[in-house]
This record gives structure tokens, sequence and C-alpha cells, in this order.
């Protein structure tokens, strides 16, 4: 009768912090035979099963997932060792705050909008919404009444968030004492800060590309695997990509 295997035991994760979806990886020992010995991985008690790569039986990448607690162990689970243990944990760490022109990866909730007029919030502080002072320049505010501005500019809004922005009303509303010069010290401000913006544009993509590489691999390999278990000869797999590359 064959000996049961040790259960996996988790010594070492790089990094040890984070926040949801950094790619991470899992050191230790006796972590499975193979991809398919593997059948649970949690970090922070979040399932992490599906991004995990196999490497070795003391190698294991994954992502971290959106865990719920901000600190916790990291558990491999395989068919030969069962529910193994860890040594080490990992801190998950909170993202920083998406403003409406701020780049993400992710989808931001359009509902929690801010208005600069009345100052309605519906559920983000406003200063995590938009700049403080997009100008650069003093701001003064309060020497015109609002119903005069709203009078003035009919249908239109002070806030350069709304479809409806009248850069008049702004100036008017906040920098009436504002002089020639200090405004055009503003239009050198707002330049820098497009470029800015297009520089990190083209960064932002860059630093993308890694994890569309990865899995577009992935996918690739699932393909040519499906493709030679319906029996298709292997010689027509050259083909096939020519023909999705033709047709991209």
């Amino acid at each position: 009768m064959s000996r049961a295997r040790q259960p996996p035991l988790v010594t070492g994760i790089s990094p040890n912090e984070g926040i949801s979806w950094t790619k991470v990886t899992i050191r230790g020992e006796n972590l499975g035979t193979g991809p398919t010995d593997l059948i649970g991985l949690t970090i922070c008690g979040h399932n992490c099963l599906l991004t995990a790569e196999w490497m070795s039986a003391s190698k294991i990448v994954c992502r971290v997932g959106q865990a719920k607690n901000d600190k916790g162990d990291i558990i491999v689970t395989t068919k030969s060792g069962g529910r193994g243990t860890s040594t080490v944990s990992f801190k998950l760490l909170k993202p920083e705050k998406i403003g409406i022109l701020d780049q993400s990866a992710v989808w931001v909730d359009e509902m929690n909008y801010y208005d600069m007029r009345t100052d309605r919030n519906k559920g983000i502080p406003p200063l995590s919404l938009r700049p403080a002072n997009p100008l650069g320049i003093e701001i003064d505010k309060g020497r015109f009444p609002q119903k005069d501005l709203e009078m003035l500019f009919p249908g239109m809004s002070a806030d350069f968030t709304s479809e409806n922005f009248s850069a008049a009303w702004y100036l008017i509303e906040n920098h009436s004492t504002t002089s020639f010069d200090q405004l055009k010290m503003a239009v050198v401000h707002l330049k820098k800060q497009a470029n800015k913006k297009s520089e990190g544009s083209l960064a932002y993509v860059k630093g993308g590309l890694s994890t569309f590489f990865e899995a577009q691999d992935a996918l690739s390999g699932r393909r040519e695997r499906s493709t030679v278990s319906l029996g298709i000869p292997l010689i027509v797999l050259p083909k096939i990509k020519t023909c999705d590359m033709t047709f991209r």
C-alpha cells in the first residue's frame, strides 16, 4: 500500500502585499504533482484557482482576487495531499480611489456624480472625483450671487465635468479678480497637464501589454489543445493560425 503524500505547505509568497489582481509567486513544499492535482488555492479567503498556474511541486503563480480580508493565509489544496497550511501571509492593500479624470483598467460607476455648483454628492467624496484647482492658480469665489450667474448663463454649468460646461461662468465664479498675466500662467499649466496626460496614456498602454500577451498565450494554448482533442491533424494548426492573422 502506497504511503499518502504530505499536505501542501506554503513557506513564501512574493510580493507579500498588494492590491487585488496583483500577480504573486507562491513557494513551498508538496504543492502538487501537476496542474490536474491542484484543486484549491485561496489567498485571504478568496479562491484564486482560476488564475493559478502550476509550475512545480514548490512553485505556483497566480493573481490575488477581490478578497474580503485585509490579511490572510495562502492555502493550497491538492488531490494527493489534501488541504495544506501556510507559514506566511499576504496583506491586501486598498487601491487608491479613481477620479473621473484618472485612467483605470476597470469601469468606474458614473452614478457617483458630483455637482460642483450645488455641492451634491451621491457617494464618493468630492475631492476624489475632481482636481481641487485645475488651473493651478488661486481661487477667489463668492463675489457674484449664484442666481445671477444662472440667469446670465441659462442651461449652462460651471462644472467642467458637465456636458453644458461654460468656461466663462467658471472664470467669473472662481477667478473674477485674477489678473490677465495669471490667466496666461494658467494656460501654460493646462498645456503641461495635457502633455502629461498624453505621456501617461502611452505608458498606461505599454504597462498593460504584458497582461494582454499572457492572456493571448493562454487562449492560444487552450485553443490548440481543444483542436487536437477534436482529431484535427497538427499539420493543420499552422494554417489555422495564418488564417487568423490574415482576417484580424
